[in-house]
């Protein structure tokens, strides 16, 4: 099964489009802050959330608790494609609806052998993995930037490593990021 989460007006052929506005005429009328979800363990391969994730539910344990889910329902090796806004653009800011500001780094924490990894050298504050009992493992992070910083970095203005270290600051650098993550079970699941 493929699953369509958050999907709006933006309905995918071959998948389960589920959204909480029955407005959007969904596949699945569902609610994806109310857990558990409709759907069996292990029984998606693929999934999608286009800006939709930073907005479900209101409070950081909504966010964790829509994790441990799509855990439980994606199958091993299943893909999950997210895209976010960006949290220092403008398109995240003016939209009241964005409550949970998403990151690359905070995708890597959800991966178990890197948490493993920073155990060991103190930094482990947020080991989400471990804490909540998933396992992905990040396998795409692409930005999206904005049309003026893009047009920079096409012309060789602006090299990656200072594109990265000023989105850590700046505003309105990048507009969107693209991830997938690989779900990681043990066979025993």
């Amino acid at each position: 099964m493929k699953i369509n989460f958050g999907c709006g007006f933006k309905k995918r052929e071959g998948f389960v489009n589920v959204d909480k506005s029955p407005g959007y005429e969904p596949d699945l009328v569902h609610d994806l802050s109310q857990t558990p979800w409709p759907f069996e363990d292990s029984s998606c391969e693929e999934a999608i959330f286009e800006f939709s994730m930073e907005q479900i539910g209101f409070k950081p344990d909504d966010l964790m608790r829509v994790l441990k889910e799509l855990y439980r329902v994606t199958s091993n090796d299943a893909i999950t494609r997210i895209w976010f806004f960006h949290p220092r653009h403008d398109q995240f800011f003016n939209n009241p609806m964005n409550v949970h500001r998403l990151s690359v780094e905070f995708f890597h924490l959800l991966s178990v052998s890197r948490n493993l990894e920073l155990i060991p050298t103190g930094v482990h504050d947020n080991l989400f993995g471990l804490e909540l009992g998933v396992n992905f493992e990040l396998t795409l992070a692409r930005p999206h930037l904005s049309h003026d910083f893009k047009a920079e970095f096409d012309a060789g203005r602006l090299t990656e490593q200072d594109l990265f270290r000023r989105m850590r600051f700046e505003n309105n650098i990048c507009h969107a990021v693209q991830i997938e993550l690989r779900t990681i079970k043990d066979q025993a699941n």
